[in-house]
């Protein structure tokens, strides 16, 4: 059967116009990689060549960050319907644009490359119309990462909106829908709606540039369970077929290896290298925490755990005791203990399965 060829444009829609309520602070303006996590999707957009590139905000963006040719290209689109939720900016900008298929993004997906989208591409003007290309990801839906067909998108849409609903899948039944289940990492589709989320993401980000990605375990005190933990840790790991480091952070001078030491059970745990970080190997000018980065980087091995009182390096999890914290919080992603404090992601001690699936997740993601 001969395909039959159709004339389509793609165009890009950022929604960056959500009340964020959940971060507590606007998510288009959270700090990432020396910009925004708005600017720096659209600087990442450049991968694909969109006929036009559409921000949907209710307030003027900062876009100075960008280069000139490419913040020119940029319309900003306000939406018309308050707090209708993705649905609203979404039909502010159908309706204002003129593009075939639209790749909708939400601004919140810090580690999107859009290979998706690269995948599909030559497929769009080779097919019968679909008015929605819908990623799956670990069976989960992902319509804010996905392409639509403009036209019957919007009246979807309008119609969802007129019948009060909200959720951006309830249009789904109204459009033909095509499931790529073949969509790219999980992480492409991690999105950032809470304090915790988002330190993730930058503790995922500061990893990926690592030679050798760190997680660090902290406590208050001396005695509140590093070691043991740490050993846990590395025990677990290790069975699940990775090359654990272990660096520790400690005040004496002209250390010695011994038996029973913390070292010696961290070996015995199965680290494939255990190392001491004194003040001697501390070079001048270097404050600990980067000593302990260092030396971490200098291991062969998948993943280095860290341990020390309060100069881990980021990402630090950090062992809740009687005394507060001796580390600023922005360091911390997640707490051993029980709370509900978003900002922090908390793990049970007695749950080593569920912390090591986090630690790998930070480090391996």
């Amino acid at each position: 059967m001969t395909n039959i060829v159709h004339t389509v444009s793609l165009g890009l829609i950022i929604l960056a116009g959500g009340r964020s309520s959940r971060m507590g602070r606007d998510k288009a303006s959270l700090p990432w990689r020396g910009a925004t996590l708005l600017t720096d999707l659209l600087l990442r957009s450049q991968a694909i060549n969109f006929d036009e590139i559409v921000v949907s905000a209710n307030r003027p963006p900062d876009l100075s960050a960008l280069p000139l040719n490419l913040a020119a290209r940029v319309r900003v689109v306000a939406d018309d319907c308050q707090d209708c939720g993705p649905l609203g900016g979404m039909e502010a900008a159908f309706r204002a644009c003129t593009c075939s298929y639209y790749l909708v993004l939400s601004v919140d997906l810090p580690f999107y490359d859009f290979s998706p989208v690269k995948q599909l591409l030559p497929e769009l003007a080779q097919m019968s119309p679909v008015d929605l290309f819908l990623p799956m990801s670990k069976s989960r839906p992902q319509p804010l990462a996905a392409v639509y067909r403009r036209e019957a998108a919007l009246e979807a849409v309008q119609a969802a909106l007129n019948a009060g609903k909200r959720r951006v899948l309830s249009i789904a039944d109204a459009l033909t829908v095509r499931i790529l289940d073949d969509a790219g990492a999980p992480i492409l589709y991690e999105n950032v709606n809470t304090p915790s989320a988002y330190k993730d993401a930058l503790a995922i980000d500061a990893n990926r540039r690592r030679a050798v990605p760190v997680v660090s375990l902290s406590a208050a005190r001396s005695g509140d369970g590093k070691t043991s933990l740490a050993v846990q840790v590395i025990a677990e790991l290790t069975r699940r077929g990775y090359a654990v480091a272990y660096v520790k952070s400690t005040h004496h001078r002209r250390c010695r290896e011994k038996r029973g030491s913390d070292t010696d059970r961290a070996l015995q745990a199965g680290a494939v290298q255990a190392l001491l970080c004194s003040p001697d190997d501390v070079a001048a000018g270097e404050g600990k925490e980067d000593a302990l980065l260092r030396l971490a980087q200098q291991t062969a091995a998948d993943i280095a755990i860290v341990e020390s009182r309060s100069h881990g390096p980021f990402p630090i999890i950090y062992i809740a005791g009687p005394e507060p914290p001796p580390m600023r919080p922005d360091n911390m992603t997640a707490v051993i203990g029980c709370g509900g404090d978003e900002f922090f992601r908390y793990i049970s001690p007695e749950r080593i399965d569920c912390l090591c699936d986090y630690i790998l997740y930070l480090t391996t993601s």
